[in-house]
């Protein structure tokens, strides 16, 4: 797969041919790029003396350039720009044998095509920079670096101001000079230019580089390197090359008797792009089409193992010193289109943020007792219990932590053993106490030293917090052995020590753990498990919950860079129990589950059928489009890809969709600043006669949300002819008088239809008094036009403004909590609280008005907790709450 992302052909021969034009063409006086007199053929205009003009027209093709398309396009080009003394094609792609033989074609001179081959352009343009550079008397610019001022220049040249312009010889000299020098400036302080080597064969690719450094860095050595699969393309009707920059394959470290079959590839942006769908697709074909044939040739499964896991890992890095940390997997998982998964691989996405902690990592435990090897610790789980595979560590790097935001390490040799664990997340006293447990566990207590990494620890500020930390688990072995440090990110120092660590193989010594005691047994460590960082089979039954389901787990593992087409919640929590999660990760994943426990604020929007049919048949007519519903918005919806209405369980007519929704702020990278929410539409028909489409929101963004789409399913309803044109809301201002709008408020405890609800009691009002009604004298001293009223306690109703006439008419009754008492199943005397309101209403400064709304409430009492099924209660309470509001609704004439 190629992996220069965003570069284009065309400017990078455009620049050779200005390089050319320094070197070996003296006459001219000025260029312009683009210029904006000329037609839109025209991509250089070069102006020489006595007012000759040469005009340049660079065209490229994936497919073959024919003849009879170069000989339009030059006529084009004579016939648009009349004026011009010269004209000029230069062709990147390959072109017929016709075309091949013309050195001109009318006016127009053909210049030798180039292939388009990107690497090969870049190696072209590289050359003759440098050959630019040394003319001018600058230093020979290092080859580690030649290929990333190719594609910044490139860059540069598409975005510049001189796009347009025209621009004097001189001012153009001394302009190129400035770039040049500014871009290897910054290049040279980039951590990740740093890390790909020099090569003396030029068709390396910088993307290819860096990769296979990161992968001898992880221990992943023999790996074999561009593997090519020849295909026809039909779209084109041409021969394609695909390619995998890396395939290889090792015994599995997490998982007995198996081995990881792992194919690698990798992509290289100056900055990274603000789209992503075209490069994820293309490398989602290649990698599926490759797997398929080395399949059909049974190159895989691996016969030496009993069962084979495939991993494919995409490193897509970029280059501009602002974006070092940049989380790049945000704006990136989307395009994981899962018709476009295989449904045996596990997809990796290795950004800037991931791999500089990777890195960061290795290259810091490197430096750490440096004449000793780096291993990598790997955890007994479910998978690995076989008696050899207990404490043992290792030179690779298992898959599973490709982009982990927490790796353990072992630097050890016949005297000494260190335990280092390195987390991404910042330091926190909670956090660390964490990890201590999670170092314990993972070490059974043995080690002499434990060194816990962070990325911003500071032993001035932090110390005495994390001594404290220490101390609360009162064992004095702990005491003894750990110690917090702050690891080395990836910069230039750290990667030029890498030399002298790189290969210690020869040292490779194992301590015998049997010397030191264990702090397994520790009586404290049952005590710190209120504070445990779970991990493999103890992260199972968290995930095994009914709380939890398959898309849950899939949406948190796209989070992560992870993958999967596979929609088995079983393999899933196999997946995610073999990763190391931090504890901001797992903060994360459980306020993404704790969303089904927020209050959902509900809407209902009323229409009248005009022709009747069941919602089945309605639904398989419309044909909804959900694509622009987050337009303007900072939040993603994150199931897109799968929501569509769908029937609800056991209930005839009623339909349902559930977006979920993620906001992040984007000016942090850190996984608590994620914050989830749902926005839902349930269309129920009643009566043959009446559909109800009830929103239920939690954040204001998710309201948002569901309007547009409540507005498309209204227009799709009218377009199949079956709702009227208007549309029923319940709105404050509806009401003909206050004393209707506190009775009809008031009416929601009277509950004497319910099935379920045995008591109900008012809790909590909100009021302010009318000024234009004839206030009783009792309340004269509460009148303030800006004055809210909160009143909140048991038996409300009986209230003198809630229960006397003249009371009721003199205020702007705007909200109403109830209590509810419910018995269901083994639940009695359970707890439903709704709040009943219109959307603050009396905070509209001109008109007071709001639609009317309920938010429901489950309060979680033992025996709730203690259901198989809690969302099932859940959904019939909340019917019931609708059968209540529908029959509301009619009793005080809203809806017929």
């Amino acid at each position: 797969m190629g992996g220069n992302a965003g570069i284009r052909g065309y400017i990078i021969q455009t620049i050779i041919c200005l390089l050319d034009a320094l070197e070996s063409d003296n006459k001219w006086l000025s260029v312009t790029l683009e210029p904006l007199e000329e037609s839109e053929k025209v991509d250089i205009k070069w102006k020489y003396e006595v007012d000759n003009i040469k005009l340049t027209q660079v065209k490229s093709s994936q497919n073959v350039i024919r003849y009879m398309a170069a000989k339009k396009w030059c006529e084009e080009l004579e016939s648009n720009s009349p004026n011009a003394t010269e004209y000029e094609l230069l062709l990147i792609g390959t072109v017929d044998e016709k075309l091949l033989k013309r050195v001109d074609i009318g006016k127009v001179k053909i210049g030798e095509a180039k292939p388009l081959n990107m690497q090969v352009l870049i190696d072209q343009a590289s050359t003759k920079i440098d050959a630019y550079y040394e003319k001018k008397g600058k230093p020979k610019i290092s080859s580690q670096v030649r290929e990333l001022i190719v594609k910044a220049l490139t860059l540069e040249f598409g975005t510049s101001s001189i796009i347009g312009s025209e621009i004097n010889r001189e001012d153009f000299d001394r302009k190129l000079i400035e770039w040049i020098s500014a871009i290897e400036t910054q290049i040279e302080t980039n951590p990740f230019a740093s890390l790909a080597p020099p090569t003396e064969t030029p068709q390396v690719s910088f993307n290819h580089r860096v990769a296979k450094k990161i992968l001898e860095l992880i221990g992943w050595h023999q790996f074999g390197e561009n593997h090519k699969l020849e295909v026809f393309n039909e779209k084109t009707s041409e021969n394609e090359i695909l390619l995998i920059n890396f395939i290889g394959d090792f015994e599995s470290k997490l998982k007995d008797k198996s081995g990881d079959f792992v194919m690698v590839n990798s992509i290289h942006s100056l900055k990274y792009p603000n789209t992503t769908k075209t490069e994820i697709t293309k490398y989602l074909n290649c990698t599926d089409l490759i797997f398929s044939d080395l399949k059909e040739k049974k190159k895989i499964p691996l016969r030496k193992f009993d069962t084979t896991d495939y991993y494919s890992l995409l490193f897509w890095l970029s280059t501009d010193n602002n974006e070092v940390t940049s989380d790049f997997i945000h704006q990136t998982k989307e395009n994981y289109k899962r018709n476009l998964l295989n449904n045996e691989v596990n997809y990796f996405l290795i950004d800037n943020n991931k791999a500089n902690f990777l890195i960061s990592s290795i290259t810091t435990a490197k430096n750490y007792r440096e004449d000793v090897p780096v291993k990598f610790f790997y955890p007994i789980t479910e998978a690995n219990q076989s008696p050899d595979k207990i404490g043992q560590r290792g030179l690779k790097l298992p898959v599973q932590y490709i982009n982990s935001s927490v790796i353990p390490i072992v630097k050890e040799d016949k005297s000494k053993i260190s335990f280092l664990l390195f987390c991404s997340d910042p330091f926190s006293p909670d956090t660390l106490k964490k990890l201590i447990w999670l170092t314990i566990r993972l070490t059974s207590g043995f080690g002499n030293e434990y060194v816990l990494f962070f990325p911003d620890y500071n032993e001035y500020i932090n110390g005495n917090e994390a001594l404290q930390i220490i101390r609360s688990f009162n064992e004095d072995l702990l005491d003894e052995k750990i110690k917090i440090l702050q690891y080395n990110r990836i910069d230039l120092s750290a990667l030029d020590s890498l030399a002298k660590t790189e290969v210690i193989i020869s040292k490779n010594e194992t301590y015998d753990e049997s010397k030191e005691t264990s702090l397994i047994n520790s009586e404290h460590l049952n005590e710190a498990f209120i504070n445990i960082l779970p991990y493999g089979d103890i992260l199972k039954p968290f995930l095994k919950t009914d709380a939890i389901t398959a898309n849950d787990l899939k949406y948190y593992l796209a989070k992560k860079g992870v993958f999967t087409k596979n929609a088995d919640k079983v393999r899933l929590i196999d997946l995610i129990s073999s990763l190391l999660l931090s504890p901001q990760e797992i903060e994360d994943f459980k306020s993404y589950i704790d969303v089904k426990e927020k209050t959902v604020h509900s809407t209902d929007a009323f229409y009248y059928i005009k022709q009747n049919d069941n919602l089945d048949n309605v639904f398989k007519k419309v044909q909804l489009n959900i694509d622009n519903l987050t337009e303007g918005l900072n939040t993603k919806i994150i199931n897109a890809e799968n929501a569509k209405f769908e029937p609800i369980p056991n209930s005839k007519d009623e339909f349902k969709i559930c977006l979920t929704t993620e906001i992040k702020d984007p000016t942090s990278s850190l996984s608590v600043n994620t914050k989830w929410g749902k926005s839902e539409l349930v269309v129920r028909k009643k009566d043959n006669k009446l559909i109800v489409v009830t929103e239920n929101t939690v954040t204001r963004d998710d309201k948002y949300i569901a309007n547009r789409l409540l507005k498309i399913v209204e227009e799709e309803f009218k377009r199949v002819d079956f709702i009227e044109e208007n549309k029923i809301k319940v709105m404050f201002k509806n009401f003909s008088s206050n004393t209707d709008r506190v009775n009809f408020l008031l009416s929601f405890s009277n509950f004497s239809s319910s099935i379920l609800f045995r008591e109900a009691d008012i809790r909590s009002i909100k009021f302010k008094f009318d000024e234009e009604t004839e206030i009783p004298e009792l309340y004269k001293d509460k009148v303030d036009k800006d004055l809210v009223i909160n009143f909140e306690g048991k038996g409300l109703r009986t209230l003198t403004e809630l229960s006397e006439q003249n009371a009721k008419e003199s205020i702007f009754l705007e909200e109403m909590k109830v209590l509810y008492k419910f018995d269901y199943l083994n639940v009695k005397n359970g707890l439903y609280k709704v709040t009943y309101n219109f959307s603050d209403a009396l905070k509209n400064k001109f008109e007071f008005d709001g639609v009317f709304k309920s938010a429901p409430y489950l309060i979680k009492t033992n025996q709730v907790k203690s259901l198989s099924n809690i969302e099932k209660l859940e959904n019939e309470l909340s019917k019931e709450i609708e059968k209540l509001k529908l029959e509301k609704f009619k009793q005080f004439n809203i809806i017929e």
